[in-house]
């Protein structure tokens, strides 16, 4: 029913998705790399059509080479480095003493181990990072009320943050109504 509101412009970027999509699946054919060989250049002029020219740089036209490279290397999740590097700035975040980074960075890996480690025989009720509670749980105790209030409206939680008073427009006000005759329980029973 939807379909018919989005413009065209959509599906080319949809295709660029469904092109990192498939080319980070796990079984990657030799088909499959024409496939993509194929079609990023078709991509990439569609992209051109709808952007300005300073939106491209080397970088978006560096994904031509990506099919090749995975034709030549196989599957991309054995060689790209962002699991490697998100874990290099998780050691680098450790560095305290920038005179000397390399002990700095085993010290406080070494320190991080070893809490992690204890953890595991703290009795349960000791709050760490392991057994800690998520932010906004306030221990499973549903909140009691004086009136009758909907069930949609009964989750457990707590606010975040400080108290604001904000003004609605009618269509925000419109999408929240409608959230809640959606999922109101109490709404069903008169659906048809």
């Amino acid at each position: 029913v939807f379909i018919n509101l989005l413009t065209v412009y959509i599906y080319y970027i949809i295709g660029i998705g469904a092109f990192f999509r498939d080319l980070c699946t796990r079984t990657l054919t030799e088909d499959g790399v024409e496939k993509l060989n194929k079609n990023i250049a078709v991509l990439l002029c569609n992209m051109e059509m709808i952007f300005p020219p300073s939106f491209f740089d080397v970088m978006e036209h560096l994904t031509v080479h990506l099919p090749y490279e995975a034709e030549l290397g196989g599957p991309v999740q054995f060689r790209w480095m962002y699991p490697f590097e998100r874990f290099m700035g998780h050691l680098k975040g450790k560095a305290k003493n920038l005179a000397k980074v390399e002990g700095s960075i085993v010290q406080g890996s070494l320190t991080e181990e070893t809490s992690n480690f204890s953890s595991y025989y703290f009795s349960p009720n000791v709050r760490t990072r392991r057994t800690a509670t998520k932010r906004y749980d306030d221990g499973g105790v549903a909140p009691v009320y004086r009136h009758v209030v909907p069930s949609i409206f009964k989750e457990i939680g707590r606010l975040a943050g400080k108290l604001k008073e904000k003004s609605w427009d009618h269509k925000h006000l419109s999408a929240a109504h409608n959230y809640i005759l959606r999922n109101l329980d109490e709404v069903h029973q008169f659906e048809r």
